[in-house]
């Protein structure tokens, strides 16, 4: 990253960064007030904007895209634009335009199973990464909505037989902004794990209750896939439904996500994208990375989706189809409001061979699912919701 601004006032500092994907963040930190002036604390916020003299991020040039123009021509702008990508084999995936909630441009571009040489189509699913974290997300609103848990709640109180103690006092509250101190899910111990251990958001619970905590809840913000794997617990336990079933029920179903779900990777269905990465970097033959993930996602991601399916998940939160209007908001990271909410949503999720991006402001959404690994999928996504001012 590089640091584009910096401003230190008392016991807190703002810096606003560049990173490489094409995305600008902000990053605050509260120092503790020692004479070391140690830092306490930090939020991170990341959004998809960036001034002119860097859109499109590092190589990847301004796409040739304007607001007024219809259907055909954007798609064809996108074609010409994304085609050298295409061409030395460095992007892979669908690119979806939405206006007013609507598909505008969609263009599915190179292969999504190379060993089958079957290519991406509109309707290929793809392994979406932390995009699931909003999922589980959204399933906790719905439970403090019917009044069954609230943010304050504890791991204690919801989970009382957790096994390690230190985390009783996490609040949900806490394990959704990642300050639970909950080990992560590719912690070394991972290791000495067969993948068929880890096929259900309870697999991957009974392996992360099962480690220590990194800190004590609410001590410090740090990114945290095991937070969200206990949220999934708490969302079984509360409901007492499987989680996966759960998300399906309150989520997948009422949005109209018909090709959404916690897939095993051991039997995909038809027209699933395999997640693939280059074996020695740029340029190198691309292998495949399915086995470096678990059998099956978990409330942290890792959960199968399409670019369709992503555009009705955004437009049902928006019109309050999943939740009424104060938990809509939060879930999206705004506030309530009265018919279609227009909070700003900038949500993405990585790893091996995965990559998926959702931008949003309720009027434009851009969306990218790519089976290659980031940052170019996320470049790609950046350029084109800049040229599209959806920051």
């Amino acid at each position: 990253m590089v640091i584009t601004a910096l401003t230190i006032e008392g016991a807190r500092g703002r810096a606003d960064v560049r990173g490489q994907t094409g995305l600008n963040g902000v990053l605050v930190f509260t120092f503790d007030g020692t004479p070391e002036n140690r830092i306490a604390n930090i939020t991170v916020e990341v959004r998809p904007g960036g001034g002119p003299a860097h859109a499109g991020g590092p190589n990847v040039p301004t796409p040739p895209l304007r607001p007024d123009m219809s259907p055909s021509e954007m798609s064809a702008a996108i074609d010409s634009w994304i085609a050298p990508f295409v061409a030395h084999d460095d992007f892979a995936g669908v690119v979806l335009i939405a206006r007013d909630g609507k598909p505008h441009a969609v263009r599915a571009l190179g292969p999504a199973d190379r060993a089958r040489s079957l290519a991406a189509d509109n309707d290929t699913t793809f392994n979406v990464a932390s995009i699931g974290k909003r999922f589980t997300q959204t399933a906790i609103a719905r439970l403090v909505q019917e009044g069954r848990i609230g943010l304050d709640s504890t791991i204690g109180q919801l989970l009382p037989d957790y096994p390690n103690a230190e985390a009783h006092g996490a609040t949900i509250d806490q394990l959704i902004r990642m300050q639970g101190g909950i080990a992560d899910i590719f912690a070394p111990e991972r290791a000495s794990i067969p993948r068929s251990r880890l096929a259900s958001n309870h697999d991957y619970f009974n392996f992360v209750s099962s480690l220590p905590q990194r800190f004590a809840p609410g001590a410090k913000e740090e990114y945290c896939n095991g937070c969200y794997v206990v949220l999934g617990e708490i969302v079984e336990r509360v409901s007492g439904m499987r989680f996966e079933d759960y998300i399906q029920r309150v989520v997948f179903a009422p949005a109209g996500m018909k090709r959404t779900g916690y897939f095993r990777t051991d039997r995909l269905p038809p027209n699933t994208a395999i997640a693939y990465q280059r074996a020695n970097g740029p340029g190198s033959p691309y292998v495949d990375a399915t086995e470096q993930e678990g059998l099956a996602g978990s409330g942290a991601g890792g959960l199968y989706s399409t670019a369709g399916d992503l555009l009705a998940f955004d437009n049902a939160l928006r019109d309050g189809r999943l939740l009424d209007a104060k938990q809509s908001g939060w879930v999206l990271g705004g506030s309530a409001m009265d018919g279609r909410n227009t909070t700003p949503l900038a949500i993405q999720g990585g790893g091996p061979g995965v990559s998926a991006v959702l931008y949003s402001d309720g009027h434009w959404s851009v969306i990218v699912t790519s089976n290659v690994s980031r940052p170019l999928p996320f470049q790609i996504a950046a350029a084109i919701a800049r040229a599209l001012r959806t920051s």
